[in-house]
């Protein structure tokens, strides 16, 4: 920047470094969330997308294409910005926006509470919907998933790729106000109002399903009674912190987040 720039110019170019820094940041997240579910053992391959919500009607979301990688090699450079018509706005020319762009698109028209959706395909989301088993709420608030079960998990009947602006639609319209749906013999979306929230509502349905599974083969999970669900946790002070137990809030998500990096870093060998 020059001396002589006028005061709009210099406004105009700070406010698009930040936007820059800004978007690199966010780029950074979605690309360590990919990352955390390659971890996790979320999907095969190079399958599967995270994305965000920017103001200006655009998506920041891992890109595929020519120069795609899977999720366990995401980095910054992975993700495109694209647009609700599912162009592409910027990014390398080796990536392209995902085909299933749609299917995050139109949560976010239909969600304005949503800023983060991630698609993947979890070997045990898959198998409870291919055999026709239907989740259960059969364990109790201290496990991951418990209150998906609990205010129960749709199913979207279509097995195929959500690769127009009519399935994206008819995909949001199942999932409603929920934060996570499946998708019968293809995987799951998750909602989130971040990128953490997001991810870890997709990683929560994929341990649920997969009690599910265990417990199928077992025997039949038996649902458990309301009250289960009754004065379960101590209200926070008025710092928003509990007096016992887990921090709760923002700062307790934060903190199960820092576990799944951390627990993912262990299974892939690697700092994420």
């Amino acid at each position: 920047m020059t001396a002589w720039m006028s005061r709009d110019q210099k406004a105009y170019e700070e406010d698009a470094a930040m936007g820059f820094y800004r978007e690199r940041e966010i780029a950074e997240s979605l690309a360590q969330a990919c990352r955390v579910l390659a971890g996790f053992n979320m999907t095969d391959g190079a399958h599967g997308h995270v994305s965000y919500r920017m103001e200006d009607d655009t998506m920041l979301i891992k890109g595929k294409g020519p120069g795609q990688v899977g999720l366990r090699h995401t980095a910054a450079r992975d993700i495109v910005k694209v647009n609700w018509d599912a162009d592409m706005v910027d990014g390398p020319d080796d990536l392209q926006p995902p085909s299933e762009s749609f299917l995050h698109i139109w949560i976010y028209k239909a969600r304005p509470d949503v800023m983060s959706v991630v698609h993947v395909h979890p070997k045990h989301a898959v198998l409870l919907t291919i055999t026709g088993k239907p989740i259960v709420s059969a364990y109790g608030p201290y496990r991951p998933g418990a209150d998906l079960a609990r205010d129960g998990v749709p199913i979207y009947p279509d097995a195929r790729t959500i690769g127009t602006p009519e399935q994206g639609e008819a995909f949001a319209e199942t999932m409603g106000n929920h934060n996570v749906a499946l998708m019968t013999g293809h995987g799951i979306a998750s909602a989130g109002d971040c990128i953490e929230r997001s991810t870890m509502n997709a990683l929560a349905l994929e341990i649920l399903c997969e009690t599910m599974v265990d417990a199928y083969r077992i025997g039949t999970p038996q649902p458990l009674p309301a009250s289960t669900w009754g004065n379960r946790t101590e209200q926070p002070t008025e710092t928003g912190r509990r007096r016992r137990g887990s921090a709760g809030g923002t700062e307790g998500m934060l903190a199960s987040w820092r576990d799944y990096v951390a627990e993912a870093e262990d299974r892939l060998g690697s700092r994420i």
